[in-house]
């Protein structure tokens, strides 16, 4: 049997981001906290035959995330991974990882997470400028990152994340820059860089709309891109995904599921699942995650992938890997021919400069990386 990776979801957090559309609530209630963790077992038990009617399914990455999974008590951690444990094969080498805020977490809850099986720690600390944080919202100060990362450390953790954002309204090339320093100068294994988005339905929205600041121009943001691309490489952390970089050896696991269409299983509130060729989303209503009775209840999308599906999606998801897609391995996954399907559309790309075809492998380029979801679109089945 495939091995599998989990994601749980852990929706609360202390207060929300000013740019965050994911679904999280700002809820402090010791109460709820512990009636959802419940539901989560609860839905890790039931939905165990899915995965391998005969035995415990294997299970090689585990991602806990949100939402601020630090804001729980550690114990509900313990609980949640206790449930993991007897209802899965879980390899002993699994990489385990959990998310947390630098506002949210002590020197006491990294130690218990160690205890529990935890492995790997991504920290939210998003930038290191005072400014910066307030605007988009953030709970926690420099500080308190600074504890935090050497709290994880003197815990035991060597596997440690980094989330930075860049193209944010009144961040400079400069300030960007001093954030990469900083950010390399505490030692991490990987940083992941993504661009701010800005969010139908955020207050950072409204504020944009009502014109209260501008976005960053396209051209700063693409520098500054390929600033962080550029120094973490020259730092130690190669650049192997579109927005991720990492020490050889410290890429994570669980991510690399998604983007070689690897079987995966979410639980709790709006978690995404693949397997067996279909696709599936729980609700994102926590009412009625929290009172549904049985496992059916939960989930609100489910979609049979088609042929056409898995192929466009093997593509595109793989294309995110600065290792690009192994043509050869689509003709054996799919037996079908890969030039046949979509010469045209790729002689195009590469004539465009936005992709190269080296041997038997297609990536992007240095500008396709600028122009990637353009790319993409050509690989998708109308």
């Amino acid at each position: 049997m495939e091995e599998i990776g989990l994601y749980i979801h852990i929706p609360f957090c202390k207060s929300k981001c000013r740019y965050c559309d994911f679904s999280s609530y700002p809820v402090d209630d010791a109460g709820i906290h512990l009636s959802y963790i419940l539901k989560v077992i609860h839905e890790l038990r039931a939905k165990r035959p899915l995965f391998g009617p005969l035995c415990a399914p294997p299970v090689n990455t585990v991602y806990i995330g949100g939402g601020t999974p630090s804001l729980l008590d550690a114990g509900l951690i313990t609980e949640l991974l206790d449930a993991v444990y007897s209802s899965y094969q879980v390899a002993d080498d699994a990489e385990i990882t959990i998310e947390v805020n630098p506002g949210t977490v002590d020197a006491d809850k990294f130690l218990r997470y160690r205890a529990a099986g935890i492995n790997r720690v991504s920290i939210g600390i998003q930038s290191f400028d005072a400014g910066i944080l307030q605007f988009l919202g953030r709970i926690h100060s420099t500080p308190d990152t600074e504890r935090c990362v050497a709290e994880a450390q003197m815990a035991g953790f060597d596997n440690i994340n980094f989330d930075l954002i860049f193209g944010i309204p009144g961040q400079t090339l400069s300030c960007w820059e001093k954030d990469l320093e900083k950010a390399v100068s505490m030692s991490p294994t990987h940083i992941s860089f993504y661009s701010l988005k800005i969010e139908e339905g955020t207050p950072l929205f409204t504020d944009f709309t009502n014109e209260a600041f501008h976005e960053v121009d396209e051209a700063l943001d693409r520098q500054m891109y390929h600033t962080a691309k550029e120094y973490l490489s020259a730092h130690g952390l190669l650049h192997y995904e579109i927005s991720n970089c990492a020490r050889p050896g410290f890429e994570s696991r669980h991510n690399l599921k998604y983007w070689s269409m690897e079987p995966y299983a979410g639980f709790g509130l709006s978690a995404h699942s693949y397997f067996c060729g279909l696709r599936c989303s729980n609700t994102s209503s926590l009412t009625k995650y929290l009172t549904a009775e049985d496992i059916s209840e939960m989930t609100e999308v489910v979609h049979e992938n088609t042929l056409s599906d898995n192929m466009s999606e093997f593509i595109f998801l793989g294309l995110r890997r600065t290792s690009g897609i192994d043509i050869p391995c689509f003709n054996a996954r799919f037996e079908k021919d890969f030039w046949e399907l979509f010469g045209k559309e790729t002689e195009s790309l590469i004539e465009r400069g936005l992709l190269e075809h080296c041997g038997g492998t297609l990536r992007l380029t240095h500008l396709g990386l600028d122009l990637a979801n353009s790319v993409f679109c050509e690989y998708v089945f109308l």
